[in-house]
């Protein structure tokens, strides 16, 4: 091994054990505060924040499976994804069908935003907690089932147990494009798409701005605040998730152009060992959201104030139950034998005629 490849082997394992644990960890935190804060009424009232909230509990499951063993290879040998083959399998399907729900989830939520600025009554329809629910539902069981054969062909590469990849020359292709498209191409043009269409509807919106009545004045202002805050959540986290999947997409097309060379050199495999490893970091910051949230959204930050008001409220409740029994049993007591000495002493006083 050359001193460049040995250089970029030894900055992949630094990226890995740091960069990856890390990045499990803050996620990990965001992901279960988001879960906590979208299941409040304030928030889950709102059909975009479902989709928040499903792709946050999707986001817990990709970090866990697509971060842990990476993490747990380096200290331990051997590794679990290249030795046992039902891991190898188990690993791959979970990291799809996660990863890829994360993001269609997101793309639905752009679809959400879109029909309910739309002036169509029909289409707004669309932009309902109900709807939503059942959209939640039919995306996570579509991409429990669309990566099947992830299940089927994956298998630890011989010799040597190096990698678990797709050795089926077709189906690795299929593979490729899939993901290339599915996870890469069509939501970012969706999404895109999409914002174009909301920047253009509210700017309409302003231009058609009506009065509104005395009696309705206060709760349109709310739900206008709250939507624009949702709005502003949803667009930060559409331009993250660009940002992190043009890299991972390129990688893919590049890895697919290449994919017949068969000379290629140390330093050459290397190199892409170590770009493929950082552009599956940057998928993973599509779990950051709770970090964009906070720091975009009022509602968002209010929300999570009053949660750890709660939490606090809560703790010393508790050190005061376990006070007060026994304050209460001193002061029961103390009643009890004042009652008692007081009748000793009407008993014993003489009874004047």
């Amino acid at each position: 091994m050359s001193s460049l490849a040995a250089s970029i082997t030894l900055a992949q394992k630094n990226m890995v054990q740091y960069g990856h644990l890390s990045m499990y960890i803050l996620a990990t935190i965001g992901s279960l505060i988001n879960i906590l804060l979208f299941s409040r009424r304030q928030l889950r009232s709102n059909s975009c924040c479902l989709y928040f909230l499903a792709s946050s509990v999707n986001a817990l499951i990709l970090l866990a499976i697509g971060i842990l063993p990476q993490t747990y290879a380096l200290y331990n040998s051997p590794n679990p994804f290249t030795s046992i083959q039902s891991f190898c399998k188990a690993r791959t399907y979970l990291n799809q069908t996660s990863a890829m729900s994360c993001r269609w989830l997101l793309v639905v939520a752009c679809i959400d935003r879109c029909s309910s600025c739309s002036t169509n009554a029909f289409i707004r329809r669309f932009s309902s907690v109900i709807m939503a629910r059942r959209m939640v539902i039919i995306i996570i069981i579509f991409w429990f089932l669309l990566p099947i054969h992830t299940i089927i062909y994956s298998t630890i590469t011989p010799p040597g147990n190096i990698a678990c990849s797709i050795l089926d020359t077709d189906v690795a292709l299929y593979h490729r494009f899939y993901t290339i498209i599915m996870g890469g191409a069509l939501p970012t043009i969706i999404t895109l798409l999409c914002s174009l269409f909301i920047w253009k509807s509210v700017k309409e919106r302003r231009k058609r701005r009506l009065p509104l009545s005395n009696n309705n004045n206060d709760v349109n202002k709310r739900k206008k605040a709250q939507d624009q805050q949702v709005l502003f959540m949803l667009i930060v986290q559409i331009g993250i998730f660009i940002i992190s999947t043009i890299p991972f997409m390129s990688f893919n097309i590049y890895d697919t152009m290449t994919r017949t060379v068969t000379n290629k050199s140390t330093d050459r495999k290397a190199i892409e060992t170590f770009f493929k490893s950082f552009t599956e970091l940057l998928v993973y910051l599509i779990a950051m959201s709770f970090y964009s949230n906070t720091l975009v959204s009022r509602t968002f930050r209010k929300e999570l104030i009053l949660v750890m008001q709660s939490i606090i409220y809560c703790g010393r409740q508790q050190r005061h139950r376990q006070v007060s029994p026994l304050t209460m049993k001193f002061t029961k007591n103390d009643t009890v034998d004042n009652m008692t000495t007081m009748k000793v002493v009407r008993m014993s006083m003489p009874i004047v005629n």
